[in-house]
């Protein structure tokens, strides 16, 4: 089977638009996965109280990491922000290899979506899902 040369074009510049959001969101992911494993974090912190940290020479943390939000809130943010995003990155990749343009769509009005949660990168995901969306005219309107 031979891949038309538009649809080639297409999934190479989907992957292009990706790209970039895709790995800020394992960067983040991973960022998340590692506070959440290490034990010298501390979660829920009532934020009115002062922090005070005792090391000692024998102490198996040289530094802690204090949060004010619980491990809860902090994976539910993690899966649905930065999570959000690769699902939407992947999506789209994903539309444009099997050619299906409404997942395309769909990819990019997800990316759109994240922009408003995504303060930090949102330049990107707006790039990205709107990149989407003029991409996907590109395909045919077969799905």
């Amino acid at each position: 089977m031979v891949v038309p040369r538009v649809q080639l074009i297409t999934l190479l510049l989907v992957c292009l638009a990706a790209s970039p959001v895709a790995i800020i969101a394992v960067w983040s992911i991973r960022h998340a996965v590692i506070e959440f494993a290490d034990p010298c974090t501390v979660w829920d912190y009532p934020p009115e109280q002062p922090v005070q940290v005792h090391i000692g020479p024998h102490d198996a943390c040289r530094s802690r990491s204090v949060h004010t939000e619980s491990k809860a809130l902090a994976a539910i943010t993690a899966a649905i922000v930065p999570g959000g995003v690769l699902l939407a990155a992947l999506l789209a990749v994903a539309g444009a290899a099997l050619s299906r343009r409404r997942v395309l769509i769909a990819a990019g009005i997800g990316m759109l979506a994240e922009t408003i949660v995504v303060f930090s990168i949102a330049p990107l995901t707006l790039v990205a899902g709107v990149s989407f969306l003029l991409l996907s005219k590109r395909l045919q309107s077969s799905g």
